[in-house]
């Protein structure tokens, strides 16, 4: 009899954790699907630098030049600080990448607030729209805002680049409320 109800406490005590994990993923969908589908490195992959700098003063050549290395080789913190130091003197880049990038770098960093407004600058109709859209729709998911991120899912849909994106996978999974 003694030996049966610490079994019994053992089994409990997996059965409340099983429980309370499986309602956690239940409540958290979206925050699951962000970590699934997010990825800083954009789909068309990075340009050369040296054009993206051309014509610069050279520290913001510098300061550019680098924010794309950091951002290539993974650490999201520091490319972030550089394309921040750039983006201060040259708020409208020369080319969108800039924003997308600093956008995803943002959200890689944690800075959702402000990945969102990088991304939100990115001109409409032009080659890294969907992109942008895509990763709001990932941001919206991760703050738990499940209509917000259909409405970009179904933006990413009509643009022409859509295809690029696993968006009705995406869509069939968030749950409808």
């Amino acid at each position: 009899m003694f030996k049966t109800i610490p079994i019994f406490l053992i089994l409990g005590f997996i059965a409340c954790s099983v429980l309370a994990i499986s309602s956690y993923r239940a409540e958290q969908p979206g925050v699951r699907l962000f970590t699934k589908y997010f990825s800083a490195v954009p789909m068309q992959g990075y340009s050369a630098q040296r054009s993206l700098a051309a014509g610069m003063k050279d520290a913001d050549a510098s300061i550019i030049r680098q924010a794309y290395v950091y951002h290539e080789a993974t650490n999201y913190d520091l490319a972030l600080v550089s394309f921040r130091a750039y983006l201060e003197s040259n708020p409208v880049p020369k080319s969108d990448e800039t924003l997308l990038l600093a956008g995803t770098a943002a959200v890689a960093a944690g800075e959702y607030a402000e990945g969102a407004e990088y991304l939100d600058q990115i001109e409409k109709g032009g080659e890294f729209t969907a992109e942008a859209w895509w990763h709001l729709a990932l941001i919206d998911l991760q703050q738990g805002d499940l209509a917000a991120a259909r409405g970009e899912l179904k933006r990413v849909t009509g643009s022409n680049y859509g295809q690029l994106f696993p968006v009705k996978e995406v869509l069939g999974k968030i749950p409808v409320r």
